[in-house]
């Protein structure tokens, strides 16, 4: 894949193909990713295709995101700490194992959990239609006739149908076309994303306060907002009854925050806030001190 001219072509994102089940690794990922990183791409990923825990000894899902994470940190240990970086769940189904949409949401679920990643979920209505469960961002395909073209030609526009919401949520990407060329690059698999780059880095690395301060609780309690409560695992102590209580304590930091940006001229920006409390999140000793408040409440230590 020439990736320089992809980038020079106008692309912004590229997600690679990492592991499948819990016994296939793809052998290019590395280098694919190397070499996206080597031509400027704005946003990388990498995927992992979700096979029926059972299925042709594949085992569970959380086995699954553990096999995923692992060949990540082994081919580009730099993934963790590059803030555009994110991950995709595809589901889909094959002639040899139709996967069921909940296997899906499930490994979503515990790569945010596990990583603090934004997740976005392949799978398209043409396969699932209003069945897939959960509240993670979809990555829909639509290839319409699929002409072999440039993909600017290709592409269907913003108010194409393809665009229409499905499984209570509107795509966030749309898959197109699998025959475009993107650069010197013939059959491709063109993808699109309804805004500008900004939009789309706020949408990935939680560019405004609310998104990073909830990515943050989420990291430092494991908190498995989209599992139902029976489904959590006993290493999950806190549950979805903390949700409503969390986001309160955020709509409190909210009213803060506009309360100091009515303040006079001279005291800190929203800006300056804004990033006073992701820090004071951040902090250890911060974290400590709210895990060790809520050990309190529960008797433990």
């Amino acid at each position: 894949m020439d990736l320089g001219s992809a980038v020079r072509d106008g692309m912004t994102f590229f997600t690679h193909k990492a592991t499948e089940g819990t016994s296939i690794r793809h052998a290019h990922y590395r280098d694919a990713l190397t070499r996206a990183a080597a031509a400027g791409m704005a946003f990388m990923g990498a995927y992992l295709v979700v096979r029926t825990p059972g299925n042709n000894g594949h085992g569970s899902v959380p086995a699954q995101v553990s096999y995923f994470l692992s060949y990540l940190d082994s081919q580009t240990p730099w993934w963790r700490t590059r803030p555009e970086f994110f991950l995709q769940v595809d589901t889909e189904h094959w002639g040899y194992d139709d996967v069921g949409p909940q296997h899906g949401a499930e490994a979503c679920a515990l790569l945010r959990a596990q990583t603090g990643k934004w997740v976005v979920h392949y799978a398209p209505r043409w396969a699932y239609g209003d069945s897939i469960p959960g509240d993670d961002p979809l990555w829909a395909s639509s290839y319409g006739t699929n002409p072999a073209a440039p993909y600017r030609q290709v592409y269907p526009g913003d108010n194409s149908s393809a665009w229409a919401p499905y499984s209570r949520r509107t795509p966030i990407f749309l898959q197109y076309g699998s025959r475009t060329t993107i650069g010197s690059q013939p059959n491709c698999d063109a993808n699109a994303y309804r805004g500008t780059v900004d939009q789309l880095r706020t949408v990935i690395t939680g560019g405004d306060m609310d998104q990073q301060t909830e990515r943050a609780l989420k990291v430092a309690f494991a908190v498995p907002y989209d599992q139902d409560p029976a489904a959590i695992s006993p290493g999950c102590w806190v549950s979805r009854a903390v949700e409503q209580p969390l986001r309160e304590t955020l709509g409190k930091v909210r009213e803060v925050s506009t309360k100091v940006d009515a303040l006079q001229p001279g005291t800190p920006t929203q800006a300056q806030i804004d990033a006073a409390v992701l820090k004071a999140m951040k902090d250890p000793d911060v974290l400590k001190g709210i895990g060790d408040a809520i050990a309190s409440h529960l008797h433990v230590t």
